[in-house]
């Protein structure tokens, strides 16, 4: 049996330094039980005292390590301004009629994400460009992933939107990193200039993980069968350049020590020419350490071999063990050490070469290992990933090795013509394999993603059951492995019984969920952008597919009892048809005004579709939930408001909605006409939370209607920088004049109002505070 001695060391060192972190309350419980687990672990194995006096050493090395990286790795957010850059193109992310996206190197050492009129230019190009710099977004909406977090992984420390290219200057000095991008784009051009699309760009993925060419519907494709990680240059690469070089190095005969040597050189050196990024950067020190395990006689694919890399991660890269993608890299990792000699036993019996059934043991373990994971970070579970990627791992290697010798043949047409040809048809096969599983029934699955103790839970009876197998107690090895899917699966929601109010940050636009205390779910317009002209597609939707959608389903919700669309307007309707082809609705309110843009139009078809009932509500109609809540109407009116400013805005659906003590007005887009006949009626429309009608514009909250509802609090959804100049500063001032507390999503993000429906039971927060 492998005897572990470092294992204990490198967990307490990634321990020590995650808790040094910013993290979760419960991931902070889990990494303090995880330390109590090794530490017994040392004892109860009796391991020698300099073992425990290593492993209390790791874990404060760790801690040390990690404050010292936190304090020195998280920078102030940039204060969004418009300024003059002067930067060297890296990479052209994007390229449409009129609008490009590149990243760029700047003359101070930032790496920029920009998006810029015009087209592109060249890569290795030096220009000075002028638009608004700023940080990427922390989270703005309850359980979204941190998108600076994500694109400091990739090296980006900011963006610059809405810029202008307005100068051609003199190159900048040699850089490694300018040499590189020069190199990519030749490459490219090379990859290009013999392979058809998207084959090029399927290679530049693989060989340094350029993907940004790839058509989105064939990158959706790779995301939804599992397969999208060939296209990062990560574990899988590397080890493919690892495995070339020993077996070219092994048929010359050359000693196993110096050739582990040469292959260590030469899998850095090829980290270095894919960008050295975190990932390529993590799976270099995993194989390095097992290369050298192999050199010294041990076992390469060792327990001792993960522990040195974890530690060696935690000491120099300790703000990186919190991330999505150091947990994905492990946890592979872990569960080919874990697994990979299982699985391959199992398949002993079966008439296959060695090699094949080496690759189909690690690609089922891999499986086996990231799947919680992969669902809870991608809200996705792919049924056929397994099937998947034994069709399309095992090409990408040769496929890789092919388009490197295209490459390196760029002088002798004929033989580089010769390799892509070769190429051609094993790429084919992959993104024939790639379609045709994405196109199987059912071949997603998109589930609650399942909380951080679960996925642990779900380790801890992996690791059960592997150990309950090998001592032939397969019934309970069985029952762990089950109960580790189920809470994965099918995990246990928090129970919450009070109202839940969220207004979403969907930029300039309005959506907001209601879920009430006996767990029913109102989705009040659902975000999207304000369309101009009917066209045949939408960008609207999109923001219901990445905001709206996305929150939904984290907050576990699987059933909608009604949408309540107030105005057809495509920043209102704009999620409404990627919400309705995601969940079970049972209605679909609506104002009842003809509109003739694309979002509201798919949103009414998807309806018919689905055969979701659709209803009308008019002033003086009232709602009830089995759980106390009603909703009372108090717009449009029978007979439409006409001639106004805006007619469409001003029939938006009013409604107020009563739990025990607690009201909230909704107002959509209600403007001054449409709130003078509302106060006309004489409704009673005091409420604790207003929704502040149209974003906060100067059309409507009049002095007087706001004397009427008499809010507490009050939240405006409006985006950031928006060219309608909302919230109006008259809107504003009027909120300040009667000392109504006023949330805006520009500012605070999302907003969440709870209610236990008592006298001062309404609480409120929001994602972002300043």
């Amino acid at each position: 049996m492998e005897r572990r001695p470092l294992l204990s060391i490198g967990m307490a060192a990634a321990a020590g330094a995650a808790l040094a972190q910013p993290v979760d309350a419960i991931i902070r419980i889990l990494l303090l039980a995880a330390v109590t687990v090794f530490f017994a672990r040392t004892v109860l194995r009796r391991e020698p005292e300099r073992i425990r006096l290593l492993v209390a050493l790791a874990l404060v090395a760790g801690a040390a390590s990690g404050t010292l990286h936190n304090t020195s790795y998280t920078e102030a957010p940039i204060r969004a301004h418009t300024t003059r850059i002067s930067c060297t193109v890296l990479e052209i992310a994007q390229a449409d009629a009129g609008m490009s996206a590149f990243t760029c190197a700047s003359d101070e050492g930032r790496t920029l994400s920009v998006d810029a009129a015009g087209d592109s230019p060249p890569v290795g190009a030096r220009i000075l460009i002028r638009g608004r710099l700023e940080s990427f977004d922390a989270p703005r909406n309850p359980g979204e992933p941190d998108e600076r977090a994500i694109e400091a992984e990739r090296g980006i420390a900011a963006r610059v939107a809405g810029a202008h290219v307005l100068a051609r200057l003199p190159d900048a000095r040699p850089s490694l990193q300018i040499a590189l991008a020069r190199i990519h784009a030749w490459a490219t051009m090379q990859l290009r200039s013999r392979l058809a699309e998207p084959y090029a760009s399927i290679v530049a993925g693989e060989l340094w993980g350029a993907r940004a060419s790839l058509p989105p519907e064939l990158r959706a494709e790779f995301q939804e069968t599992g397969t999208v990680h060939i296209l990062v240059t990560a574990g899988l690469h590397l080890g493919v350049v690892a495995l070339l070089v020993m077996s070219l190095l092994r048929a010359l005969t050359v000693p196993r020590a110096p050739a582990c040597a040469i292959a260590v050189a030469a899998i850095w050196g090829y980290a270095l020419f894919s960008g050295l990024h975190l990932p390529a950067t993590r799976a270099a020190l995993m194989i390095s350490f097992g290369l050298c395990a192999h050199a010294l006689g041990a076992r390469a694919r060792s327990w001792n071999a993960f522990a040195i890399a974890l530690g060696a991660l935690a000491l120099f890269w300790p703000q990186s063990i919190v991330g999505a993608s150091f947990a994905l890299s492990f946890s592979c990792v872990g569960a080919i050490v874990l697994l990979g000699d299982e699985l391959k036993a199992l398949l002993e019996r079966v008439a296959l070469p060695e090699g094949v059934k080496e690759a189909l043991a690690l690609t089922a373990a891999t499986q086996i290992g990231t799947w919680p994971l992969t669902a809870a970070i991608f809200l996705l579970v792919s049924p056929y990933a397994l099937l998947a990627n034994l069709l399309v791992v095992p090409v990408v290697g040769v496929t890789m090795i092919l388009a490197a010798a295209q490459l390196a043949c760029t002088t002798v047409a004929p033989f580089a013509q010769l390799f892509a040809n070769a190429n051609s048809w094993l790429l084919g096969w992959i993104v024939a394999a790639v379609h045709t599983i994405a196109s199987l029934p059912r071949a997603t699955y998109s589930p609650t993603p399942a909380p951080a103790w679960a996925i642990a839970a779900y380790d801890i009876a992996l690791v059960s059951a592997v150990w309950c197998w090998k001592r032939d107690i397969r019934t309970l090895a069985a029952a762990a492995l089950f109960l580790g899917v189920t809470l994965v699966v099918a995990p246990p929601l928090p129970v919450d019984t009070r109202l839940r109010i969220t207004v979403l940050d969907v930029g300039q636009a309005d959506g907001i969920v209601i879920q009430t205390p006996a767990g029913h779910t109102l989705v009040v317009d659902a975000g999207g952008k304000l369309e101009r002209g009917t066209g045949t597609e939408s960008s609207a939707e999109k923001v219901g597919e990445r905001i709206v959608v996305p929150f939904l389903r984290r907050a576990g919700i699987h059933h909608i009892d009604a949408l309540i669309l107030s105005h057809p307007h495509g920043d209102h309707a704009g999620g409404f048809a990627p919400v309705l082809r995601a969940f079970h609705v049972e209605e679909f309110a609506d104002s009842g005004q003809r509109y003739g843009g694309y979002a509201y139009n798919d949103a009414l078809q998807t309806a018919r579709s689905e055969h979701v009932p659709m209803v009308y509500p008019r002033a003086g109609a009232v709602w009830r939930t089995d759980d106390g809540i009603t909703l009372t109407f108090f717009a449009p009116q029978v007979q439409f408001i006409t001639g106004s400013r805006n007619d469409i805005n001003n029939n938006s659906l009013v409604f107020l909605l009563q739990y025990k003590s607690f009201r909230m007005l909704f107002t959509g887009d209600a403007g001054a006409e449409a709130e003078q006949r509302i106060l006309d009626e004489g409704n009673d429309l005091r409420a604790d939370v207003l929704k502040v009608g149209h974003h906060g514009s100067a059309y409507g909250s009049t002095p007087e209607f706001i004397s009427a509802v008499h809010p507490r609090y009050a939240i405006i959804s409006v985006g950031r920088h928006n060219m309608f100049g909302h919230p109006a500063p008259s809107t504003l001032e009027t909120l300040h004049r009667f000392e109504i507390q006023t949330y805006r999503t520009d500012e605070n993000g999302a907003v969440v109002v709870t209610s236990d429906g008592k006298l001062n039971g309404v609480r409120i927060s929001s994602m972002l505070t300043f």
